[in-house]
């Protein structure tokens, strides 16, 4: 049997000059990512006007709008601390330097300017107020029984007087509680699923969205490769105990639950017990990339310019990066759903190595290795919030989903007493390989004995140069054992 309590040792990859300015940094910009896990972006390169010059190489980075002073800030700080990456902040401008980042390196001779934008936009109603919301709530000692939006708009005025114990919200979030009633509804529902736990009546809250406070700075955990382990949304303290609550939210009890992580298949494989894996993942991805560029050139889709290039230099394992992001995705997709998918070989991979894999997804879902900052007394959390308003149905307020790091770690190792973790296919899923796929991507069941614990779909998001990206899905059977 294996134990559900491994403590791995976590370390960034050296980074290796490519040759070409574009590749490195995207490749930088990638591993920065990884180490980001509870943040998930998508990376090109910014061809608008003026964003690239002699000195300066501009890269668009685009994440969820509510995240991405977090992501700038814990990328700023991985740069920081990296000996070959020089963080360049004199280079953003005063208005952008929330969110924007800027680095050199070593071997560059262009420094490397990155816009963080708004993944799908920015709200109409300004910033998402759902955090503080829920976190102010908590200040109070029973739960709260909201009826109709005169109700709300009571809350809301009620909240903004109490705002002296929440450090770390923004103007921004308060400006958008006026009116955005479905996220307070949501909000209620995840605060009084906290306040039932017995963290109602707490002292202060500290919101991480900006930063983590000095008051709660050592609860920052980094293992497995990311930077944010402990992806707590907020933190409560009540008297000498903390507890940090990562948040999620959804409209009915019925839809399906937000995603538990969200990010490349590499951050699964930063120790180095998976190297040999790591090393025939690449080798496949370079040697299918290969192929799906000499298809590009069968076809004759390539710019000109492509065309010149490859002929000078021919698509390597080695060199594949620097050319495929400038091939049309229809036919990555296309190729990726066809009879020599990457998709195959992976698959085969992975059931190669199920045991290995299953048990780290395990460990990067469910973070039991947060168990140990019991010891500083400390707990976490992961809550739901499930709500919703309209101008028909009115105020929706449901029970919300509360899964204590205890409980969550209790109830899998007591799965790993009666069976080892694996990695299956979905039976009954249609696999990118298979005739007549919809979507380039694989579908796993995470198991444990004969319990399936969570549903992982892997498939790349746009940038074909990064490993696919993972999503994990807590199962209803694994729900079902927390009542």
């Amino acid at each position: 049997m294996r134990s559900f309590k491994t403590f791995l040792p976590e370390d960034l990859d050296d980074l290796q000059y490519s040759g070409s300015d574009t590749a490195f940094a995207l490749s930088v910009l990638s591993k920065i990512d990884d180490e980001i896990g509870s943040i998930n972006t998508e990376i090109e390169v910014d061809v608008r006007p003026g964003k690239n010059s002699g000195r300066k190489l501009g890269v668009s980075q685009r994440a969820p709008d509510k995240d991405r002073e977090k992501f700038a800030g814990l990328a700023r700080d991985i740069i920081d601390a990296h000996p070959d990456l020089e963080l360049m902040m004199d280079k953003v401008p005063a208005a952008r330097k929330e969110k924007d980042y800027a680095f050199g390196h070593k071997d560059l001779e262009k420094y490397v300017y990155v816009n963080l934008r708004p993944l799908g936009g920015r709200s109409a109603l300004g910033d998402d107020p759902h955090e503080l919301m829920t976190a102010a709530l908590c200040l109070f000692p029973r739960a709260h029984n909201i009826t109709n939006s005169d109700e709300m708009d009571a809350l809301i005025e009620l909240v903004k007087g109490n705002l002296r114990k929440v450090k770390g919200y923004k103007q921004g979030q308060v400006d958008s509680l006026e009116g955005n009633y479905s996220n307070l509804c949501q909000a209620v529902s995840a605060a009084n699923a906290i306040i039932k736990a017995g963290y109602g009546g707490a002292d202060m809250l500290y919101l991480t969205g900006q930063a983590w406070d000095d008051d709660v700075t050592e609860f920052q955990r980094t293992k497995y490769g990311m930077k944010d382990f402990n992806s707590s949304d907020f933190i409560i303290k009540k008297g000498s105990n903390y507890c940090g609550i990562s948040l999620k939210k959804k409209k009915r009890s019925t839809e399906g639950d937000p995603t538990l992580i969200n990010k490349a298949f590499t951050t699964l494989l930063a120790d180095r017990k998976f190297d040999k894996l790591r090393t025939q993942i690449d080798a496949d991805a370079g040697a299918f990339y290969v192929h799906v560029i000499k298809v590009a050139q069968r076809l004759n889709i390539l710019s000109p310019e492509m065309q010149k290039e490859l002929k000078k230099s021919r698509p390597t394992s080695k060199n594949w990066k620097q050319y495929i992001q400038r091939i049309p995705n229809d036919l990555v997709n296309r190729v990726l759903k066809g009879k020599k998918t990457l998709f195959k070989t992976m698959a085969k991979t992975i059931n190669d190595n199920s045991d290995l894999i299953a048990n780290q997804l395990i460990q990067l879902i469910f973070k039991s290795d947060l168990k140990e900052l019991k010891k500083v007394n400390f707990d976490f959390a992961l809550v739901t919030g499930v709500g919703d308003y309209g101008a028909r149905k009115g105020v929706v307020i449901e029970a919300g989903e509360y899964k204590d790091i205890e409980s969550s770690s209790s109830l899998i190792d007591d799965l790993f007493s009666k069976g080892d973790a694996k990695m299956i296919l979905t039976p009954g899923a249609t696999q990118a390989y298979d005739p007549g796929a919809g979507a380039a991507n694989l579908k796993f069941t995470l198991m444990i004995g004969t319990v399936q614990i969570a549903h992982i779909v892997l498939r790349y998001k746009g940038n074909f140069r990064a490993a696919p990206n993972f999503t994990a899905e807590m199962t209803s059977e694994f729900k079902a054992l927390f009542k």
